[in-house]
């Protein structure tokens, strides 16, 4: 068996047409969920690239693997990834995406991790399609894509484990002609939402709704983001047209999901997604397609998370695993069957590099916000100096989390809290961001994806 892993970045499920949005933004997306199964309330573990990727790769939480901070981290080297057991068992594995701030960890187990020959053919890409197109570029996707479709073909006699990480939905929002105003067509706006009015306005001031765009500005953000997925899904279906026409589609598993989500808005958070666990920042798509393992056009409703992934494919593959994880093979419920032990999902903001977020009262790890939901309720803590914030939301009855019911709902509160200071108990509380070890290449970087002021 082979696997393919598309992992969208900040791709919301909620604006997939496979889930009843309006914009017909994902025709090849749907295309997998009708000949797959599909998880409606799945969530990462931690809404920033890095961490959420490794907790799919390792089925564990990231206080376990010890990715929880933009920099000086150190990963926990017990911890065996999934590329490391799929490579002692013969497969090839290959890792695609911009390879921007990469934890080294992430590259454990691939023999191919966006090789040099990969970067430079892409700049004579870029090069050559800019002279031919002086008014477009080449997007990220399709210069990725048109590798994977040859490595695909390469390794077709092999077994093979891909992973394809699309960054085009990251902000800034900028997809390529036509996919920008394909939305929006009538917009005649300056982009401020992308340009930050040109530099004049600060990106924690956008990220935290101090400054507050026009209606007309918010919906063309929008109108790009819903383009750059429409860009996003066309490749992803040039990359399922290979594996049918090299007769590969019965013999591949194909699993498409998110690292996290994104904030337009909701709670006044907006462009970004590591600052709070809000559903818009924790909710992820999650599809697996498999013609011989799994059904088709099924919708599991089961709350579940990316750090499941990991024991899925070993249980698929029928491979033990050996280490201890925190995720649970979804097989079962995949199958029909029940899926027991799953007693909550948790998660955990990134620290925070703005000094506009109102509600970071500690530096570093101490200074994160924790989530847990247990059913249908939703505990959010925020450590405070004086007294701690926690917020408290039932899912069923306010998907929006909209009304607190913290005072209301004593009982479900002190339960819950509970739980969460127990949880809590067993990780360390420890750690900061060590900015001044970094290189200038790298904090350019994080401040051109929006983590740093």
């Amino acid at each position: 068996m082979n696997i393919i892993m598309f992992i969208v970045d900040a791709l919301r499920p909620d604006h997939l047409s496979a889930n009843g949005y309006a914009r017909a933004t994902s025709p090849n997306i749907d295309r997998l969920a009708k000949e797959g199964t599909s998880f409606s309330n799945a969530y990462c573990p931690f809404p920033w690239t890095n961490s959420s990727i490794l907790s799919a790769f390792t089925g564990v939480y990231p206080h376990n693997h010890g990715i929880r901070l933009v920099s000086n981290n150190k990963f926990n080297e017990s911890v065996t990834t999934l590329p490391e057991i799929l490579q002692s068992h013969g497969f090839r594995n290959a890792y695609l995406d911009v390879d921007v701030l990469s934890e080294p960890a992430m590259k454990k187990g691939f023999q191919e991790f966006n090789p040099l020959t990969w970067k430079i053919e892409n700049k004579i890409k870029r090069g050559i399609y800019k002279i031919l197109n002086p008014k477009n570029f080449l997007g990220l996707t399709e210069q990725h894509t048109q590798i994977a479709i040859r490595w695909i073909k390469k390794h077709s006699n092999e077994k093979f484990f891909l992973c394809h990480h699309p960054i085009d939905l990251h902000w800034p929002y900028w997809p390529p002609k036509p996919y920008e105003h394909m939305f929006d067509s009538g917009y005649k706006g300056s982009h401020d939402f992308n340009t930050l009015a040109d530099g004049k306005l600060a990106r924690g001031d956008i990220l935290f709704g101090h400054v507050k765009f026009p209606k007309e500005e918010m919906e063309h953000a929008i109108a790009h983001y819903d383009g750059a997925i429409k860009y996003v899904d066309t490749q992803i279906g040039r990359i399922l047209d290979t594996l049918k026409e090299t007769g590969l589609e019965d013999e591949t598993l194909v699993i498409l999901t998110s690292d996290h989500g994104e904030n337009f808005g909701e709670h006044d958070f907006y462009f970004q997604h590591a600052a709070s666990l809000y559903e818009p920042s924790l909710r992820i798509p999650l599809i697996f397609r498999h013609p011989k393992l799994v059904p088709k056009g099924k919708i599991i409703k089961q709350r579940v998370q990316n750090i499941d992934i990991m024991p899925t494919i070993m249980d698929m593959l029928n491979v033990p695993l050996i280490d201890r994880v925190d995720g649970m093979s979804l097989l079962p419920l995949i199958k029909g069957e029940t899926l027991k032990g799953r007693e909550f999902v948790f998660a955990e903001s990134l620290e925070e590099h703005f000094k506009g977020h109102k509600r970071i009262f500690f530096p570093g790890i101490r200074g994160k916000w924790r989530t847990m939901i247990i059913g249908d309720w939703k505990l959010i803590y925020i450590p405070h100096p004086q007294n701690d914030i926690f917020e408290l939301y039932n899912l069923k009855d306010d998907p929006n989390e909209t009304n607190n019911l913290i005072n209301k709902e004593k009982e479900v509160a002190s339960e819950m809290k509970q739980k969460m200071l127990d949880f809590l108990k067993q990780q360390s509380n420890e750690g900061d961001a060590d900015l001044s070890s970094m290189d200038d290449k790298s904090k350019k970087l994080l401040r051109e994806l929006g983590y740093m002021e």
